[in-house]
């Protein structure tokens, strides 16, 4: 936010911010939705505010999350949506976090985070089964059979479901989609997706997968340190600058089709930066390394 558009906002009550959305003609905004916010880090905790030597006043939003305030409310009134569950806004605070100073204090990207980590795979069945297809497109090998597509698709799709991927099986079925050339007695040639000089595995993957699964448990844990937050926030972004650059160059020949295409709309832009974002959180925090170290041992990782 720049500081000419902040000078037009000041500092208000949890009061002032029910009268913003009356205003804003939002209904059913009460205070305690407000402390709901703060909690799930929609907002950031009040400050307190004493002008007086026998008491204190109401605790006081700053300007830029007065305005922050009103600004969600005018994106979820612009949602065709009857109902926005309070989670569904958390990308867009933690994408002002990781490309603006101002706004978001660290304290408040840490509940974010929680429970950003709290919602994430909580999806329907649509959303699943097209998480699916886009993965199988991914990695299917245009010699994949209908039953090895099929059988990926399913488990993709059971996994987000329970929310306790079968890895193993998980791995398998991908290798063969991937890779369905196969011979008896002939080592496997993985084939990889995305650049041919950078290829992805299906093994690098999978750990990338169950790395995001167990930064998830300690960020709904808030077993993260501020400090390895911001840390990363700074690596992010420089990397993020890298590969916007990158992906707006022509790619070399053999690149998978769509591998770098920008999503379309801001939600899932914002959802894409959180993403890369907390897969550089678990590479700092050493948790990719220590999975992969498993992988190349020959111990199951998942």
């Amino acid at each position: 936010m720049e500081e000419t558009q902040v000078k037009e906002w000041e500092p208000g009550t949890a009061d002032d911010l029910v009268r913003d959305a009356e205003a804003l003609g939002v209904e059913q905004v009460s205070a305690r939705m407000i402390t709901d916010w703060v909690e799930v880090g929609l907002l950031a905790a009040p400050e307190f505010h004493k002008s007086t030597q026998h008491g204190r006043d109401p605790s006081v939003f700053p300007a830029v999350q007065r305005r922050l305030f009103s600004e969600l409310l005018q994106a979820r009134k612009r949602s065709p949506l009857k109902r926005i569950p309070h989670h569904t806004m958390i990308p867009v605070v933690l994408f002002v976090w990781l490309t603006d100073d101002t706004v978001v204090p660290v304290s408040q990207a840490r509940r974010a985070l929680r429970t950003y980590a709290q919602t994430t795979g909580k999806v329907n069945r649509a959303r699943r089964q097209e998480n699916a297809r886009r993965i199988v497109e991914q990695f299917a090998h245009p010699s994949a059979t209908y039953q090895q597509r099929r059988t990926v698709q399913l488990l993709i799709e059971e996994g987000e479901r329970t929310r306790k991927p079968d890895w193993e099986k998980l791995h398998a079925a991908l290798t063969a989609l991937c890779s369905p050339w196969r011979t008896a007695g002939v080592p496997l040639l993985e084939r990889g997706i995305g650049r041919p000089d950078m290829p992805l595995t299906v093994t690098d993957s999978i750990v990338l997968k169950v790395a995001a699964q167990q930064l998830t448990a300690r960020l709904r844990a808030e077993q993260v340190r501020e400090e390895d937050l911001l840390e990363a926030r700074r690596v992010h972004r420089i990397d993020w600058a890298q590969y916007e650059a990158a992906r707006s160059q022509q790619h070399p020949a053999g690149t998978t089709p769509g591998f770098f295409a920008a999503p379309e709309g801001m939600e899932a832009r914002a959802r894409e930066q959180v993403h890369a974002y907390t897969s550089t959180l678990a590479g700092m925090l050493g948790i990719i390394a220590e999975v992969a170290t498993r992988a190349q041992v020959g111990r199951v990782p998942f």
